[in-house]
């Protein structure tokens, strides 16, 4: 009972906002428009002309989620979540007769509500572009989409809690900054990865071994722009990603329980 009246108070706080669903609206127009522009688009092969169907757009579809999702979670993150656990607020935490492990539960719960909010206007901007029998064709590949929504989905989780842990330990503008610093570095590295950089630290050993074998207990964030291609083109995932972003956000869950356990 009290989860339910804790995300119910949760919910409503998103709904005062109105950050989040003005953001919610601006992914729509951008789908809408992105999604226009490519069915009118037509691409020249050494005089071949055809136009963009509804297997690109899609995968549009998929990348455009992705850049709104990061958005989501960095404003719920950063700003959101952290304020009713900082200042005089966050006696709060401590005064009510709730379980402390409900916050991140209830977090997660209506982060994903949004999540699927967001998952729905792609869907239905999609539908309203290219027709629902382009969902229905059987070169349609639901596992495909399944796959790339599921991994979306692990990672803004995560990123929500890796968010609000640097929110409340840091401030706003630390993490703001920590966190740009930290995904541009992550898109360098898994960038050069696609080049054969991991060869390259397994031949040449030492520090670059140790620094290779580093990265690889991080969360892919370098590697979700390609893997989602790869998931999408080729209707296969690797596996330890997967697990290995379900791990980062069970930790993020944890740690941010960790957090409560005084005031900020």
């Amino acid at each position: 009972m009290k989860f339910w009246i804790l995300l119910r108070e949760t919910l409503r706080y998103i709904v005062r906002s109105r950050l989040l669903f003005l953001l919610l609206v601006f992914s729509f127009l951008l789908h809408y428009v992105g999604l226009s522009f490519m069915k009118q688009a037509t691409v020249s092969i050494q005089g071949f002309v055809s136009s963009i169907g509804p297997r690109e757009g899609m995968f549009v579809s998929v990348y455009l989620s992705l850049f709104m999702g990061l958005f989501l979670s960095a404003i719920y993150g950063i700003w959101m979540v952290p304020y009713l656990h900082q200042g005089e607020r966050s006696l709060l935490t401590f005064v009510l007769p709730v379980s402390k492990w409900l916050y991140p539960a209830v977090y997660f719960l209506s982060f994903l509500i949004l999540i699927l909010l967001e998952f729905g206007i792609l869907l239905g901007s999609f539908t309203w572009i290219f027709g629902k029998e382009a969902l229905l064709t059987p070169r349609f590949s639901w596992g495909a989409l399944g796959t790339c929504l599921l991994i979306e989905t692990l990672a803004f989780e995560f990123l929500l809690f890796f968010f609000s842990i640097l929110s409340m330990s840091v401030g706003h503008v630390m993490t703001l900054f920590f966190a740009a610093g930290s995904f541009i570095f992550l898109q360098v590295i898994g960038t050069l990865f696609r080049f054969g950089f991991d060869q390259f630290a397994q031949e040449a050993g030492g520090n670059w071994l140790i620094a290779l074998r580093i990265y690889s207990y991080l969360p892919p964030l370098g590697e979700l722009i390609f893997n989602l291609k790869q998931t999408f083109s080729q209707g296969g995932f690797p596996t330890g990603h997967l697990i290995l972003w379900s791990v980062w956000f069970l930790l993020g869950f944890l740690f941010f329980r960790f957090l409560l356990r005084v005031p900020r």
